[in-house]
């Protein structure tokens, strides 16, 4: 059983109506049976909403980037994430247009556990100072970004040299991201509950080309070794432009991300299925 949730904050985007008046219904939802609820719209980038502290639940009206930019806010605070997918995947929503009064109604009655997913944090540096920092629920890459060539990455684990790579980008994710760009590059599939960091490179060329699971503890260092400059993403968004000379730490962060969850443990499996299946079906 989950512990009580008296605050839910409602995120949405502020560039849709659809999800703007969803929240607004949620929201008016909630305060009926006696609970507080407050709405923030997002500009589709950073998620700055004040009160966080004070939250029990964040709900999120949108898809899986919806959630990768509300649980880097949230992860500090430790707030359980509850996704309502709009968009079109949806590995990490919990619920629907169509269902989300039941959903959140048995979060509402405690009937729901919380599932941990381990986040990453990635360090730009140059020249012994740093570029910046972020976390990551999904994945760190450094690649060539929009250009049309490759890049070339040396990378070392624990200190230790483990390969030079010359290709499109290298990909250090967690499980969740495994089911990501990680995905689409060949990687694994990894359920959630593990705490690895998984290497995936992405279209390399007489380079290492098998994907590499690393435990928790390791911490990745990546140096760009070429004239050539790269880009640092983390989840999705452009995090800085790296030159020649230019490294990336990567290691498991102290935050997690929460998630409320009612389905069974065993939902990832299903969900799995569901999303990829209809690609897999013959015609």
């Amino acid at each position: 059983m989950g512990h009580d949730v008296n605050t839910v904050g409602i995120l949405c985007s502020a560039a849709s109506c659809p999800a703007k008046s969803l929240a607004q219904e949620i929201a008016e939802w909630i305060a009926a049976r006696g609970r507080r609820a407050w709405v923030h719209e997002t500009d589709g980038r950073e998620v700055t909403a004040d009160g966080l502290a004070q939250t029990d639940l964040l709900l999120t009206l949108g898809g899986d980037g919806s959630i990768l930019r509300a649980a880097r806010a949230a992860a500090p605070h430790g707030v359980p994430l509850l996704g309502v997918n709009l968009g079109r995947v949806g590995f990490l929503t919990e619920s629907d247009p169509t269902n989300w009064q039941e959903v959140l109604g048995r979060v509402l009655n405690g009937e729901y556990w919380i599932e941990e997913r381990m986040r990453l944090r990635a360090t730009a540096w140059r020249d012994g100072a740093t570029l910046g920092q972020a976390g990551a629920l999904n994945d760190v890459v450094v690649g060539r970004g929009s250009r049309a060539y490759v890049v070339h990455l040396c990378a070392e684990v624990d200190g230790g040299f483990l390969a030079s790579y010359v290709a499109d980008a290298l990909i250090v994710a967690t499980p969740t991201g495994s089911t990501a760009y990680a995905l689409a590059a060949g990687g694994p599939v990894m359920p959630p509950q593990l705490r690895s960091i998984l290497l995936v490179p992405v279209a390399p060329h007489l380079s290492m080309e098998r994907p590499i699971v690393l435990a928790e503890g390791a911490k990745v260092r990546i140096l760009v070794t070429d004239d050539r400059p790269a880009v640092l993403t983390v989840d999705g968004e452009v995090h800085a432009e790296l030159e020649s000379g230019d490294e990336v730490c990567v290691e498991a962060s102290t935050h997690v991300s929460r998630f409320a969850r009612v389905q069974e443990p065993t939902y990832f499996y299903r969900t799995l299925v569901t999303r990829l299946a209809p690609r897999n079906q013959f015609l």
